[in-house]
């Protein structure tokens, strides 16, 4: 299973993915499956292993990270079982936006402008970048 996952990792970081985290758990789950004797991904096997995780969260990155091997290497071996891929039931929360008032963004472009070194670039930079931000909508991500 170890040679399928490094072809796997070789084909998926030469479309442009970096794979670091993925490496470590399909490793891991690989080393997990041989120590129980098996060489193709089994769900149960895929299950306890990514239970293993001390969060939801971990358990579910650990397990979806196994079911996109698994997916890939079904087209050319059928023998490896698809595990489902919400298991854990995990779902992530994101914490809603806070919205600045007139006020506060005020005081965001006073304190921007106050950035040193006085009467250089920087300070009317980020006033502006502020500003900008405000009016649009936008954010920096």
């Amino acid at each position: 299973m170890l040679n399928t996952i490094e072809t796997y990792l070789a084909l998926r970081r030469a479309t442009g993915f970096a794979m670091s985290n993925a490496e470590y758990l399909l490793k891991s789950f690989a080393a997990f499956a041989v120590e129980r004797g098996h060489a193709y991904v089994q769900t149960q096997t895929a299950i306890d292993w990514a239970a293993l995780g001390p969060s939801v969260a971990q358990r579910d990155a650990r397990l979806k990270a196994v079911c996109r091997f698994a997916r890939h290497i079904r087209v050319e071996d059928v023998r490896h079982e698809l595990p489902p891929a919400n298991h854990f039931g995990a779902c992530k929360r994101r914490r809603p936006p806070h919205i600045y008032s007139d006020t506060e963004i005020g005081r965001l472009i006073e304190a921007a402008g106050r950035l040193r070194p006085q009467g250089g670039l920087r300070s009317l930079t980020y006033a502006t970048l502020v500003a900008l931000l405000a009016a649009t909508g936008l954010r920096i991500s």
